[in-house]
């Protein structure tokens, strides 16, 4: 079965705990290339990001979903994945800043979580499905 309630928890868990460590892992790697190596706050933020995006498929492909499957097919999925659920999270944001007229600040939290759901369920069942 696709949808088991109680597998389905403990991966959202995993994938909220992998979340929580790619903002600690990209936000030292955005401050090390900012302070240390003196990069613009443009490309330390490419960097960061990029090294958050790497860490989270392989933690969500073996630990959150234990996925056997194609890295270089699942790859390509994860990064589609990525770019959808930003596009949501872009459009879910401005609809609450805009239209629901919310400070931007609780705007940026509640549309964090709109990405966090739609890129946890794309993942499940389209990156890493078994």
């Amino acid at each position: 079965m696709l949808f088991e309630k109680g597998r389905t928890l403990k991966q959202f868990i995993k994938y909220i705990s992998v979340g929580l460590l790619n903002t600690i892992i990209g936000l030292s790697v955005i401050f090390f290339c900012m302070k240390i190596l003196h990069f613009t706050y443009i490309v330390s933020n490419i960097i960061g990001y990029s090294v958050g995006l790497i860490n989270s498929f392989i933690w969500n492909k073996i630990w959150t979903f234990g996925s056997k499957g194609n890295t270089g097919i699942e790859t390509a999925k994860f990064l589609l994945v990525f770019g959808i659920s930003y596009t949501i999270q872009l459009g879910a944001l401005i609809f609450i800043k805009e239209i629901m007229n919310i400070i931007p600040e609780i705007a940026q939290i509640l549309s964090v979580g709109v990405y966090t759901i739609t890129s946890f369920i794309l993942n499940k069942f389209f990156t890493f499905r078994k």
